[in-house]
């Protein structure tokens, strides 16, 4: 996640539109995960570039355009959500004061919850905006998001739930994403993001490959990865990593007339010592010995 907080130079400039009233923005809360704002925003028309993942939530009745290319009016309840699709650009017009909350959600952290629910990159997922006439939960989520940015000391960690929160509801509720779960062979449940780590390593395990580049595969930090990772496998990465190699030079010896030197470096390990370290340690025979034994079987 961005180390550095999310500020008003990264919106869509609204703020700084003529006649709104700004009472109160996320600015110098040191919030990285979201940026929020509560305002009264006067009649305007305008064009946006593509911005982060935005949810304005209106506090009251307006009536306004959202597509002005198709000339199309919006009349939105009080209580209703105008969700703004990441990478998005999109033209508006207000026709009638309006009090709003805006609340984007950083790209990255939209992007990780996207992983997690689909295990997909987030580009092959797609989203639309939208209007939510009813939306009780993402109004209930804003109002929380105003009451910590009105707190006298509020908790950039408790922003950052809040922002997965929403994407994951939006997601859920109003794309249609399902997510993607995968069952071990003993039966366990593994979580979207262990899956896209144990592919990653799969994929790389004739590598040189560490923690770092898995942790990376899976959007997750190297400490959180291994502690999900050990609690849902049953072992740390890197011992998988160790099975996979061991597994595949198993098949070789058994299939192939490749020297066991070719195979070590075929599968991964550094030599053919290593290769036999790793085998005796796992069978408690060496590669040879497995060789023959298949053979004269």
């Amino acid at each position: 996640m961005s180390k550095r907080p999310f500020g008003v130079a990264e919106t869509h400039g609204m703020l700084a539109l003529p006649g709104v009233q700004n009472q109160k923005s996320s600015d110098g809360l040191n919030w990285r995960s979201l940026y929020m704002s509560s305002q009264t925003e006067n009649p305007f028309r305008g064009s946006f570039s593509a911005r982060d993942p935005l949810v304005v939530f209106h506090q009251k009745q307006i009536i306004g355009y959202m597509d002005l290319k198709r000339d199309k009016q919006v009349q939105a309840p009080a209580g209703s959500i105008r969700f703004v699709a990441p990478d998005e650009p999109f033209e508006a017009e207000l026709c009638e004061p309006a009090d709003t909350v805006h609340l984007y959600i950083r790209q990255e952290i939209w992007n990780e919850v996207a992983m997690d629910m689909t295990g997909k990159e987030p580009s092959r997922v797609p989203f639309d905006s939208r209007l939510l006439e009813a939306e009780p939960m993402l109004a209930m989520l804003c109002m929380a998001g105003v009451t910590a940015m009105n707190a006298a000391d509020p908790d950039p960690s408790f922003t950052d739930h809040l922002a997965r929160c929403m994407a994951s509801h939006i997601m859920a509720v109003h794309q249609g994403v399902r997510p993607v779960w995968r069952t071990s062979d003993s039966g366990r449940v593994i979580s979207p993001e262990v899956v896209r780590a144990i592919d990653y390593i799969e994929a790389n395990a004739d590598r040189s490959i560490g923690l770092q580049d898995i942790a990376d595969a899976a959007y997750r930090s190297p400490s959180h990865l291994a502690r999900v990772f050990a609690s849902e496998v049953g072992m740390p990465p890197h011992r998988y990593l160790i099975s996979v190699r061991i597994k595949r030079a198993q098949q070789l010896l058994a299939r192939t007339s490749k020297p066991i030197a070719e195979i070590a470096l075929d599968c991964g390990f550094t030599h053919q010592e290593h290769l036999t370290r790793m085998f005796r340690r796992h069978f408690q025979t060496t590669p040879a010995a497995y060789r023959r034994a298949q053979r004269a079987g």
